[in-house]
Formats: C-alpha cells, structure tokens, sequence
C-alpha cells in the first residue's frame, strides 16, 4: 500500500513538471465568500438580514421576520444591519484583493464560489471586482436554501453546460440545503467537469452529509469529463462518527491537499478556525480515474491554502453563559459592514493541473 502511495506521488509530481509545446497549465479555486447579497430582496427568500437599512425600517414584513428571530446576535443584525451599495461594493472590492492573490495576480482559470445569493451578485463580483481578468463565463443555479445562498463558478474557458444535482436530506432533517452544481468546461481539447459543493454545516446530523457524499460520488462516476473536480466547502471534521468524505470520496478521489502536504510544506493549518480549532473544510478533490492513463497531472508544488497577513486578525470570543473572554490569534479576517474591513470566515484553496 504504501508503495502504490508512492507510485502514484511520483507520477503526480513529476508527470506535472514536464514540459511540453501543447500543454495547458490549468489553475482552480474554490472560496466560501461568506455571505455575498445583493442589495435586493429575493422573492421567497429569508434575505431580510442583507437589505438597506432604509428599507428595513419602513417594511413591516422585514420588521415582523426580524422580530422572531431567536438567537439575540442574529435579531440584532436583523434589524440593525446596513446592506447598503456602498457596503456590498466594499465587499467585493475586499473579495478580489484575496482572489487575485494568487501567482500571476489574474486569479486562477476556473473558481468555484461558496454563499453567493444570486446570479446577480455573482455578476457583480465579476463586473466591479474582477473586470479585465478573463472571467467570461459564469453559471450560478438557484437552489432551495431559505436564506438563498448558492454555489456559483466563473471561469476563463467556456462553458458547455450546467446541471444542478438537488438533495433530500430526510428523514435526517426537514431542512431544505444546497444542491451540487456541475459545471462542463472546455479546456483545449479536454472536457473538464467541475462539481461545486456546500454541504450541510456541523449543525446537521452527520448522516446529512452522507447523503450528499453518496450523490457527489455517483454524479461524478456518471461524468464522461476527461477531467473531473471536486470543490468547495465540505464542511466535514475529521471526527465526524459518520464521515462521507473518508467513506464515499476518498475511495474514488484523491484529497490534493493531503496528497501536497505528504511532499511539501503547507503553511496553513486549514482553511477555518473555529474558536481555536483549524479544520479544511474547503477541499478540492479530482477522480482517480481522470489521472490514469491520461495526459493530466497535479502540480502538487502549486497547492496553496491562501493565507496572507491581511486575511488574518485577532479575534476575541466571550462565552455567553461564563462571561469568560479567549483571543484567538490569525484566523480568518470576516467581512465588517460597519468597518468595511476584513474578507470572509475561510480562506480560499488553489492548485494548477497540466493538461497534455
């Protein structure tokens, strides 16, 4: 076993550094933006949090829905929360100062995004924050989730084709969650499939994950892609009891970040910290079967948590029953809208491939 290991880190790493008049270097990302809302309130949608406040403080409806919000903190936002343009454009401005921090400062060729709420928002991103860069194409389908964040991919090459995979979660939870968008992209001569995930946060019973790990997989093993990706955020810990990543993805997809931290150093602990506690929720997986006996290959050197000074902070946390006050030191640096500073709550995660 350990041996096949080997084997197939060699392959991967040296196959990435040869040099060919036909290759194509592609760079993929995948970033949970961490709440990107447009200004404007989607039909059927709890997006009353993310709305001017103008707006708020003279609809009887947003008055009424913030009033039953439970959790003080949420309420408190509810109401006194200014979403305005000029909060939404500090955002995005923010958002592309991470994404294009990566080599060559153009972004990568093809991102997956994690918490956009529409289609619109995701426009907007591309026009104001990513102009120039390439990003020509761009899929974004709209899914059940009550608040109305979604998955979307912008992308350098052009796009053949998107499909949404929905997901039931019963009997495990009522609650209605994120699909998995797949996104075909033409690369050269190469067909590359890209699915894009959110899966059901830590708040959900493990067994909901597991359904979306079992879709995934057969979505993937179905793709006729020469390439096929994985991404996004699977919001899975390593003590999951139930834990669909080591069960039905490992199995038939390699984990790069696992594979790039066995040959190189990886700098960041992982791509989320919860009060003290780093975990790589944010992966990006691609089938095995896309690597073998294929012209493609990870350049697992390029594998990259991106972490820069100015992503980072110091954050204090108060337990609310004990009173009692704990500093975490650099984790991720979330988006103020009162101070127009900081990003999101994960940091993104960057690769390049060859394809030959």
């Amino acid at each position: 076993m350990k041996n096949t290991l080997l084997f197939v880190l060699i392959f991967i790493t040296q196959f990435a550094f040869a040099s060919s008049k036909k290759s194509v270097t592609l760079s993929v990302m995948t970033y949970n933006l961490e709440n990107l809302f447009d200004t404007e309130h989607d039909l059927g949608k709890n997006d009353w949090t993310y709305l001017p406040l103008d707006f708020k403080n003279s609809s009887k409806e947003v008055q009424a829905y913030c009033s039953n919000v439970s959790n003080r903190y949420y309420q408190r936002n509810c109401f006194q929360l200014d979403w305005s343009e000029v909060v939404l454009e500090q955002k995005i401005q923010n958002l592309a100062k991470v994404i294009t921090n990566v080599p060559g400062g153009r972004g990568a060729d093809v991102i997956v995004f994690e918490e956009v709420e529409n289609i619109h928002a995701l426009r907007y991103l591309v026009k104001n924050g990513l102009k120039g860069l390439g990003y020509k194409y761009i899929s974004l389908i709209e899914g059940p989730d009550s608040r109305g964040i979604d998955i979307g991919v912008i992308a350098k090459y052009p796009i053949l084709s998107s499909k949404y995979h929905e997901i039931n979660l019963r009997p495990y939870s009522t609650r209605t969650t994120r699909g998995i968008l797949e996104v075909n992209i033409k690369v050269g001569k190469y067909k590359v499939a890209v699915f894009g995930n959110h899966w059901p946060s830590q708040a959900n019973p493990d067994e909901t994950r597991i359904i979306v790990a079992k879709t995934l997989k057969n979505a993937a093993k179905r793709s006729r892609a020469d390439l096929v990706l994985a991404m996004g955020d699977f919001n899975t810990s390593d003590d999951d009891e139930l834990n669909g990543i080591k069960k039905h993805i490992l199995p038939y997809f390699y984990d790069v970040e696992s594979l790039a931290r066995r040959q190189y150093k990886v700098s960041a602990k992982g791509t989320h910290c919860f009060r003290g506690n780093w975990e790589s929720l944010d992966k990006i997986f691609i089938l095995k079967n896309s690597l073998r006996a294929k012209r493609i290959s990870i350049d697992l050197a390029t594998f990259e948590i991106i972490k820069r000074d100015f992503m980072l902070r110091d954050s204090t946390w108060v337990d609310r029953e004990t009173g009692d006050v704990t500093t975490y030191k650099n984790i991720p640096y979330r988006f103020n809208p009162e101070t127009g500073q900081g990003y999101s709550d994960h940091l993104p995660v960057y690769v390049e491939l060859r394809l030959r």
